[in-house]
């Protein structure tokens, strides 16, 4: 009977914090933008602007649940 030995995941060369970082301020610059969008959308009446920043705020939540590992 053999024994299936887990093979360990690829390193990315930067150090976890470093991701950690640059993906909060992405997000956080994702994320005003979107407030800033939805509030021009607003003032000029335009779903589509609106829409879009809608869509920015939600992506500014999304990707870091998805993108970052899980921490334990």
């Amino acid at each position: 009977m053999s024994v299936v030995e887990p093979v360990p995941a690829e390193d990315s060369g930067a150090p976890a914090g470093a991701l950690a970082v640059v993906t909060f301020v992405f997000c956080f610059a994702l994320f005003a933008g979107g407030l800033v969008l939805m509030g021009l959308g607003y003032d000029a009446s335009s779903a589509l602007l609106f829409t879009a920043g809608l869509v920015a705020s939600s992506l500014a939540f999304l990707l870091p649940l998805q993108l970052l590992p899980e921490s334990d």
